[in-house]
């Protein structure tokens, strides 16, 4: 009963990060076609928008790597894919504007941001690792075929778990950027709704990390692999 129980959970887990991805891709893909509302650059509005807020000691840096479009809260730097630092399109304000809003997250936020941050990296990196305990332990007879699939199971659906019980973290940046939004977006209302439906995608984005894992493991993990992040 409890391997049909984690199976079902499985199943729906991955549906669901398959529908993140699908979602994630199908709009950001229609905001990319569209121009944004006013002449800025993703990089520049979100400049904007942390001087608005009056946070002035962040960086952007412009960074094609594999992993990139994030906030690094410790080094406060932004790191932006050319085509979404200099990009005048619905996306790349989306982008540039929700990684931006992490800036923002102090104290109790900073913390729950953090944890978000590490439950993407679990997402990312240890599926693989995983698959190579898992396929190791049958070759040495430790683990049969039933129970293999059952650890591997368990390990996907907790990190679906933990993936899905860190995205307040993701929604509160799209609440810190509300202000500069009407504000900015006042004259311009069918922009401010697409943009408001970009933003969902971008908060819910990394939910289907894990079905990318062969990729982020192989391509940005091992030794010899892109750099993360610029030195």
């Amino acid at each position: 009963m409890l391997f049909l129980v984690i199976i079902a959970a499985l199943v729906l887990g991955i549906t669901l990060a398959r529908w993140t991805q699908a979602r994630h891709a199908s709009m950001m893909l229609k905001g990319s076609r569209a121009n944004a509302p006013t002449a800025h650059t993703g990089g520049e509005i979100a400049l904007m928008f942390l001087k608005s807020e009056g946070v002035e000691d962040v960086q952007i840096v412009e960074h094609n790597a594999l992993v990139t479009d994030y906030f690094d809260p410790t080094r406060r730097r932004l790191f932006l894919h050319r085509d979404v630092a200099q990009g005048t399109t619905l996306s790349a304000w989306a982008i540039a504007l929700h990684e931006a809003a992490h800036a923002l997250q102090t104290g109790d936020a900073l913390g729950e941001f953090k944890w978000r941050q590490s439950c993407i990296r679990m997402s990312r990196y240890v599926p693989m690792a995983a698959v190579f305990v898992i396929v190791g332990l049958m070759i040495g007879r430790i683990l049969i075929g039933r129970n293999a699939l059952l650890v591997a199971a368990c390990v996907i659906v907790l990190l679906l778990l933990l993936n899905l019980g860190s995205l307040p973290s993701e929604f509160n940046a799209n609440k810190r950027l509300r202000r500069f939004l009407d504000e900015h977006l006042k004259n311009h209302p069918q922009a401010a709704g697409r943009l408001d439906e970009l933003l969902f995608c971008m908060a819910i984005r990394e939910v289907g990390d894990l079905l990318r894992s062969p990729r982020y493991f192989f391509f940005s993990a091992l030794p010899g692999t892109g750099k993360m992040r610029p030195q």
